[in-house]
């Protein structure tokens, strides 16, 4: 897996050169990587743009909401198609199942919806994370682990709540804040929550991921430009103390949109910066180009992490009643193969069964074949019997 030394490479030495110049504001297919002919030397090629994240993990918003579409509409297909052959078993042994007439009944969940149902579970990571006392890097992995997973899945997949907990429980480990599975179920649920419910899919989430845990969190490139502010010498330490309070919470609220997704980290830095005091900023920018001979970042991207916080400060997102009304409608919409109490579910637990004892048996012949053979390394007996001597 990507190791922590890649997540180390998220400081402002590598993230904040040229201000990221070289990076569109969109998808790595949309001409991002074109270098603009300047007379001064070539510029160095930033680390960031060798990692994980900016390879692999970057699209155009268009590019997201046709992703979240398709696990939507493949997700309702298949629980469609799961709840008729559930009925159709019923119908076979006669009995019924009431979640199918729920099924039949509800409104399935909209890709809206399930960005809201997701975002609720987002804003849940802080306060484990306060519980805790965990770094801030943990709270920023997480988040951007639990987007990663949908990406491709629906929440009619896999229940958010679930993903949450075991993309948190991965993120103390990736950046070495490691607490055991035990201690963290038991504070987290207060003994309602059991460890299996985590382990069981840490792997799966982990292939969801491609094994690429490491990440370079807004937070980190904020930091590089308070840091690069001070050397400026143009505003007193208190007010840049304030700036920089003030626009810590607005990288706080942009790891609950889709911006890490669409914007380099710089990009969002700088964003929470303009929205906080637009005038230093610009100011920064400014000195930055002139003394360091970096390039100005683009204008579309800053004002597009802009629009990403605004749009959210203005949104009813984490209304409560709203996301309990989508989670109900979920548990009508889930695989039924993995609804407790229904024919498919007991169809695939024996199936399983059947699979663990065909595994059992072949794992027993071997070990029977193996033990034969043991018998024999040294060959039989000469003669088939042992003659004394007189």
């Amino acid at each position: 897996m990507d190791s922590m030394r890649e997540n180390d490479t998220g400081d402002r030495k590598n993230d904040m050169i040229l201000l990221d110049s070289a990076e569109g504001a969109g998808s790595v297919d949309a001409g991002d990587d074109t270098h603009t002919e300047h007379p001064h030397p070539p510029h160095q090629h930033p680390l960031y743009h060798d990692s994980s994240q900016y390879r692999h993990w970057r699209f155009s918003e268009t590019a997201l909401r046709e992703h979240r579409e398709s696990a939507n509409a493949k997700a309702i297909a298949l629980a469609r198609a799961g709840w008729e052959k559930e009925e159709a078993l019923n119908a076979a042994s006669q009995s019924s199942t009431s979640a199918s007439a729920s099924t039949a009944k509800t409104t399935p969940p909209s890709t809206d919806e399930e960005d809201r149902l997701i975002v609720y579970y987002l804003s849940q990571v802080k306060p484990i994370c306060n519980l805790f006392q965990f770094p801030e890097v943990v709270e920023a992995s997480a988040i951007t682990y639990i987007k990663r997973v949908y990406l491709f899945n629906s929440v009619m997949d896999l229940h958010p709540k679930r993903v949450m907990l075991t993309c948190l429980f991965i993120a103390t480990k990736t950046v070495n804040a490691p607490v055991s599975v035990a201690d963290f179920a038991k504070h987290i649920g207060k003994g309602k929550i059991s460890t299996s419910s985590i382990l069981d899919i840490e792997f799966l989430l982990s292939q969801n991921l491609r094994f690429e845990y490491a990440t370079h969190p807004a937070h980190r490139a904020a930091w590089g430009v308070y840091l690069d502010m001070q050397s400026m010498q143009t505003t007193p330490q208190q007010e840049l103390d304030g700036l920089f309070g003030e626009v810590r919470q607005l990288v706080r609220m942009s790891r609950l949109t889709c911006a890490e997704l669409v914007y380099s980290p710089s990009q969002i830095a700088l964003g929470c910066f303009i929205m906080a005091n637009r005038t230093l900023t610009d100011a920064y920018i400014e000195w930055k180009r002139n003394a360091f001979n970096a390039q100005p970042p683009p204008h579309t991207a800053i004002e597009g992490v802009v629009h990403l916080i605004n749009t959210y400060k203005s949104s009813n997102t984490l209304n409560k009643e709203s996301v309990q009304d989508i989670d109900r409608r979920l548990k009508a919409w889930q695989d039924p193969s993995k609804v407790e109490g229904t024919a498919m579910h007991r169809l695939k637990q024996e199936e399983g069964d059947k699979v663990d004892l065909d595994k059992r048996k072949k794992r027993q012949a071997e070990a029977e074949r193996n033990d034969k053979d043991g018998e024999s390394v040294f060959g039989g007996l000469l003669g088939g019997h042992i003659t004394h001597g007189t």
